[in-house]
């Protein structure tokens, strides 16, 4: 079935038949058509006009749908990443059809924390909405004279989701993947190029063949526009020889079918990959900082480290390396002292 990754479309499969819709502000609309279709594509967007076309007629010049609709034209909207683009689309369209007539001029820091803390059972996503609406504020602030905005309450917002499920993976972890899935998984292969290239999910699942060549990996990030050259180690160039014998098609990473994977599905293949070989409290992204781990301890410098993997990544593994140290300093004190208590209480006379 064709991969639908469009804004509101949503896919229901009962006994084996696949059905569409069009979900938005508590609606379920069908389209109808063969999903990939031109008759599809018509349906659908026209179902996305009737939603869109009432809240830009009652836009109002200086609220907050009108911010919106001034960004999405904007080059700041529009030089983005794909994907980013989806992303931000998602909370601005919310931002504009729930509250498009909020004046941003005046726009409390209540208002935005208020928003926040809505969403806070899902706390990745709200603190996502706060940085999308803080970039959004912050384009408002550079045309003063159309919005009226001197700061931005949308500024230093704690985030409230935790960064602990994004550790290193520990060596037995590593170890215990590997063992169920074997170099001929295509798990597999992504694991080896998520554990030796340090690079994003999306980054990863859109590399293509020639992309590996001579010992060492050419990746384009999507985000940062940066090229970076990855030398591949010899547990990622075992896995990638072998893998990419057996099949010809130009993704790397493919479907059954052939078909390049995208990120949705690389996300959903990789979680249930961790699940299967019983390991939890673990994600994608906490590979990139075991990659940065892994390059800080053959010797690389901070420098090179963050060149490859990205400079936050890097700085937070060097934060989390140092903590390391220091715990393993302190054991060690404390394994001296156990020793050197019980050497004393073992010379005392009877």
């Amino acid at each position: 079935m064709v991969k639908i990754d469009l804004p509101y479309a949503w896919t229901q499969t009962v006994k084996g038949r696949s059905y569409t819709y069009y979900r938005r502000d508590g609606q379920r609309i069908p389209i109808k058509g063969v999903p990939g279709t031109r008759e599809w594509l018509d349906a659908y967007y026209r179902i996305h006009e009737s939603f869109e076309a009432p809240a830009a007629q009652g836009t109002k010049p200086g609220s907050l749908g009108a911010l919106v609709e001034h960004f999405l034209s904007a080059p700041e909207f529009t030089k983005l990443a794909n994907k980013t683009k989806g992303d931000y689309r998602t909370h601005l369209d919310y931002l504009k059809s729930k509250h498009g007539q909020l004046p941003v001029a005046t726009m409390p820091r209540d208002f935005v924390l208020g928003l926040r803390d809505k969403m806070a059972k899902t706390p990745r996503k709200a603190d996502y909405l706060v940085a999308v609406l803080k970039r959004l504020l912050n384009f408002a602030i550079d045309r003063p004279t159309t919005y009226r905005l001197t700061h931005n309450p949308a500024a230093k917002i704690k985030s409230i989701a935790s960064t602990e499920g994004w550790a290193p993976w520990e060596e037995w972890q590593i170890a215990k993947f590997r063992a169920h899935w074997k170099p001929d998984t295509v798990e597999r292969v992504a694991f080896e190029m998520l554990l030796n290239l340090g690079q994003r999910g999306g980054d990863t699942c859109a590399m293509v063949r020639n992309q590996y060549f001579n010992g060492s990996v050419a990746v384009k990030q999507e985000k940062t526009r940066a090229r970076v050259w990855v030398p591949a180690s010899d547990e990622l160039a075992d896995v990638l020889d072998a893998w990419l014998a057996k099949h010809d098609h130009i993704a790397i990473l493919t479907l059954d079918s052939g078909a390049a994977m995208k990120i949705h599905y690389f996300r959903k293949m990789m979680a249930a990959a961790f699940q299967a070989a019983g390991i939890e409290g673990v994600v994608i992204h906490g590979l990139r900082y075991t990659a940065a781990t892994v390059l800080h301890e053959v010797g690389c410098d901070w420098e090179t480290i963050g060149s490859i993997t990205g400079h936050a990544t890097a700085q937070m593994v060097k934060k989390y390396t140092e903590k390391k140290r220091r715990a393993k300093l302190a054991i060690a004190r404390l394994n001296r002292a156990r020793g050197t208590k019980q050497k004393r209480s073992s010379e005392k006379p009877d």
